[in-house]
């Protein structure tokens, strides 16, 4: 009886110093996973950057400030390969080359890879967009625009995305017809005329909200049928983006841009960018929303997600 007795005690002992420690390790796991990164997506981390720009002040074409290293800072991936403004749009838009295809910008200029035969940008594959508002945008490759009013400071960021498809003027689609996988394939091969990309557009505010959008999908988009880049770079010469026009912007409501001739231009009802039409590089006006705006000190930050 006595030895039972004993042994019930023992029992006890242990497990009451046994408890203390199964505690401790249950707690200390909420510990170790509370450390870890949540992840993120493409679409968040745009809208998060469209509030941080819009906290960058006395941005011009002559000011680029510290707008292209925020654009950089807020996903790996994201990276700037272009500078555009009044006099540098397209035709007179020069290149700078740098190993890697990564440069500081200090001016208006677009950056090649000069360790990859000079190709646009970096040359790697761009990533695939994610967490969009609508789903139908998502595991599509993008480009996008910050762009500010050399004024009235950030107005929003412009983003296209890339369907692979080309569309006409009279909606007809060619699946697969102009594949992206590039900052190059974006450009080359430049489509003829009445020939455009497909693509969905969509337009962040300055509060990182949605502004306006255009996901049905018959949005046609070509830079210019006259820019004449090369097969192997994107771009005309190092010395000239374009051979001949461009356009960077777009124009909501199924209709359709392009900088060279026959058009449409983006100077219309639901148009948000700035072009070369037709003409020359010194457009001293920009559209948004449809509107006009005159100003000649505009300044486009072109980027895309190929750093990784």
């Amino acid at each position: 009886m006595e030895l039972h007795k004993s042994e019930m005690r023992l029992s006890l002992i242990i497990a009451l110093f046994l408890i203390p420690k199964v505690g401790k390790s249950q707690m200390a796991l909420p510990t170790f996973q509370g450390v870890q990164k949540p992840n993120t997506t493409i679409f968040e981390n745009l809208k998060t950057l469209a509030v941080s720009l819009d906290a960058l002040t006395s941005i011009t074409n002559s000011n680029l400030g510290s707008v292209q290293s925020t654009i950089e800072e807020a996903d790996n991936s994201f990276h700037v390969f272009a500078v555009i403004g009044t006099n540098d749009l397209a035709e007179s838009l020069a290149g700078t080359g740098a190993s890697g295809g990564t440069t500081s910008f200090s001016s208006l200029k677009f950056v090649y890879n000069t360790s990859a035969s000079n190709i646009l940008s970096t040359g790697n594959t761009i990533v695939d967009m994610t967490g969009g508002p609508n789903s139908v945008i998502d595991g599509n490759k993008w480009m996008a625009m910050a762009f500010y009013d050399g004024s009235a400071g950030f107005k929003g960021i412009l983003l296209w995305i890339f369907t692979d498809d080309l569309i006409n003027s009279s909606n007809s689609i060619t699946a697969d017809g102009h594949t992206v996988t590039t900052a190059k394939s974006i450009f080359y091969p430049d489509n003829s005329g009445s020939s455009y990309n497909r693509i969905y557009a969509l337009v962040i505010g300055d509060d990182g909200a949605v502004d306006y959008s255009d996901y049905d999908g018959n949005v046609g988009w070509n830079f210019s049928n006259g820019q004449s880049p090369g097969s192997s770079t994107g771009y005309n010469s190092t010395s000239r983006f374009a051979g001949d026009d461009g356009t960077w912007g777009f124009r909501l409501s199924g209709n359709k841009v392009d900088g060279n001739s026959p058009g449409p231009s983006l100077y219309g009802s639901n148009g948000f960018g700035v072009a070369n039409y037709d003409g020359g590089d010194s457009r001293s006006s920009y559209y948004w929303n449809g509107s006009s705006v005159s100003n000649s000190t505009y300044v486009g930050f072109v980027f895309t997600g190929d750093m990784q």
